[in-house]
């Protein structure tokens, strides 16, 4: 059976731009659905299931990158869209029927990525695509990037909102950050950019950020002039990255630590909060109102931060606003994972009551303000998690190490390259409360979405199939 390929709430587009769309021919609630191999819990005979558009590699490892498939909750939709970008298809996700469907202007070899944004005015679909325009007539064909913000509650045939035509540079390849509240477009380097436009979701409204120099409070002992490094956007403001490279010993010979950090919009900065003794602070990833950020000491500056078994990381999850922290856990991994800002994006989600939060391979249990590591040890394998569901229950995959970016980075889920025969992937599921773990059997399936109903929303490279609960 196809390998499971996971992104941020799905797998990534292919670039080839000219497959059928994969939306068409849905199937509803009347027609039996495409049985994967689920865990137990979850009614494989009952359900709906749609095909899927194969994936190639994202080639941003530790971004949102491309994802084809995004889940809006509140409204209780599956969104997907075809590869080329050609249609995008809103479905109940307890029937399977079409809500609505989006046919955006035309482009050329395009990559899609589907994206769903919580803020004021309620949900809206973020259709961001990069490509060129047809050259037809008298006009040349150009690189753009284009973002169509579509209401999540739009009528059958739904219109943008807001439609953004950006100018796409020609020497470097934009990717999309998302996190649920906020969204940036822009070339990314190990987790950051150098420059990137923000795109207000609500009002169509975008704003360039860049790299810019401040004064950092806390930086070992004292302060710092740093440049700061726009990393993801969220309700707070952007999340900007930096690490302090004058003023310190960046050798670990005895001076003052240097210091890794980052600061929320103009809320708060990393030095503020840091747990005591950890100058080194990444931001992981953004949902709901909660940030999840990893922390150690400082050693040496030569080498990326990384979770290992040479000595523990501290995974925090904060108040976005305040930058309180409201549950932690210190963790080792026997496998080398670096921590790079924004690389546990895709693995991050809250369950539908707010009560657990999984992120890379760390669950926290929020009411209880404590969490599990579900790290490797010398003995068993790291659980890359997926979803969450209100008992408490995750699920993720097993962590296999090939030596690849997307694998050597904390947080980041598998992504398969189409065409190639992926292996397939262990899974297991876990208690957040409890922090047990068991491995599913051979072949399984684990979900990408669990909802407060139990409905499971599961992807394989070629199926979307929704299941609920048995």
């Amino acid at each position: 059976m196809a390998a499971l390929v996971l992104g941020a709430l799905a797998g990534c587009s292919d670039a080839s731009g000219g497959e059928a769309d994969p939306t068409a021919g849905a199937t509803h609630k009347a027609a039996a659905p495409v049985r994967l191999p689920a865990p137990d819990g979850f009614d494989t005979e009952t359900g709906w299931s749609t095909s899927a558009s194969p994936e190639a590699t994202d080639v941003e490892p530790g971004s949102s990158g491309f994802p084809l498939v995004a889940v809006a909750p509140k409204s209780g939709l599956v969104i997907q869209a075809a590869a080329d970008g050609s249609r995008v298809r809103a479905f109940s996700l307890a029937s399977g029927k079409t809500v609505w469907t989006f046919t955006p202007k035309a482009l050329m070899s395009a990559r899609t990525g589907v994206f769903v944004q919580e803020g004021r005015a309620g949900e809206k679909v973020v259709v961001a695509r990069q490509g060129k325009t047809s050259g037809s007539g008298l006009n040349t064909s150009r690189r753009t990037t284009t973002i169509d913000i579509i209401a999540a509650d739009s009528a059958s045939k739904a219109t943008a909102e807001h439609h953004l035509d950006l100018a796409a540079p020609g020497d470097t390849a934009s990717s999309f950050t998302a996190t649920d509240s906020g969204f940036l477009v822009g070339p990314v380097s190990d987790g950051v950019h150098d420059k990137a436009v923000v795109i207000d979701a609500a009002t169509g409204a975008q704003r360039t950020v860049k790299k810019k120099t401040v004064t950092i409070s806390g930086c070992g002992s004292g302060s710092c002039t740093v440049q700061t490094s726009p990393s993801f956007a969220t309700s707070q403001g952007v999340i900007s990255a930096f690490q302090q490279q004058n003023g310190c010993d960046q050798w670990a010979e005895g001076g003052t630590p240097c210091t890794y950090g980052f600061q929320v919009g103009d809320a708060w900065t990393s030095t503020s909060v840091a747990p005591s003794g950890r100058h080194v602070g990444i931001p992981l990833a953004v949902t709901g109102q909660y940030l999840v950020a990893a922390w150690h000491t400082s050693d040496t500056q030569t080498d990326p931060p990384a979770l290992s078994d040479t000595k523990k990381t501290t995974l925090a999850v904060h108040d976005l606003a305040t930058g309180k922290i409201k549950a932690q856990v210190s963790c080792s991994s026997a496998d080398a994972l670096t921590l790079q800002p924004g690389s546990a994006q895709s693995s991050t989600h809250l369950s539908p009551n707010g009560d657990f939060l999984v992120s890379g391979q760390a669950g926290f249990d929020l009411a209880a303000s404590r969490g599990h590591c579900f790290t490797s040890t010398a003995s068993t394998k790291g659980v890359d998690l997926t979803a969450v569901a209100d008992d408490g229950t995750a699920y993720g995959i097993v962590h296999a190490v090939d030596d690849t970016e997307a694998t050597s980075l904390y947080g980041r889920l598998p992504i398969a390259q189409d065409g190639t025969d992926t292996p397939e992937r262990g899974a297991a599921h876990v208690s957040v409360r409890t922090g047990t773990a068991k491995a599913l059997p051979a072949a399984s399936e684990v979900p990408l979405y669990v909802a407060a109903d139990g409905h499971g929303v599961f992807r394989t490279r070629d199926v979307v199939a929704v299941y609920p609960a048995s």
